[in-house]
């Protein structure tokens, strides 16, 4: 298997595992805020936050700036794709903070519930619009 092959498989794989993190942080984020409340279930959503932010975040231009193939995944394709996702994760956490000011106006939710949210509709819209782009580019 050659760079190119092996850089495509590995573009792939990451478009997926972005789409599975967004799906699993929005999981913790219903199964926390409306089942489960527990500093178990916090923490989980936290640490899926983190991770889905890191996800999103050039490290293997950071890294390892030298290597071929990761100039190969970090092409302006990629980029131009990161670039993207992350505007549609702010206009996400734009609608989410004025949909939920009423309610944490007349605190029905309290700031952490509703900073959790839009935390959550930052990434989650974030981590879709990359994993799409990017696996539209990998056919």
């Amino acid at each position: 298997m050659n760079m190119v092959e092996q850089a495509e498989r590995q573009g792939r794989a990451l478009a997926i595992c972005c789409l599975v993190l967004a799906a699993l942080l929005l999981l913790a984020e219903v199964v926390g805020s409306r089942l489960l409340h527990s500093d178990f279930a916090d923490g989980f959503w936290l640490g899926m936050a983190l991770v889905c932010a890191l996800t999103l975040m050039p490290w293997r231009r950071w890294l390892r700036p030298t290597s071929s193939l990761n100039r190969l995944l970090d092409d302006e394709g990629v980029r131009e794709h990161r670039r993207m996702s992350c505007t549609a994760g702010f206009w996400a956490a734009l609608l989410a903070a004025l949909a939920t000011a009423p309610l944490a106006h007349d605190t029905i939710l309290a700031a952490y519930d509703v900073s959790r949210v839009v935390a959550t509709a930052a990434l989650v819209a974030a981590m879709i619009a990359f994993g799409t782009l990017e696996l539209r580019a990998a056919r």
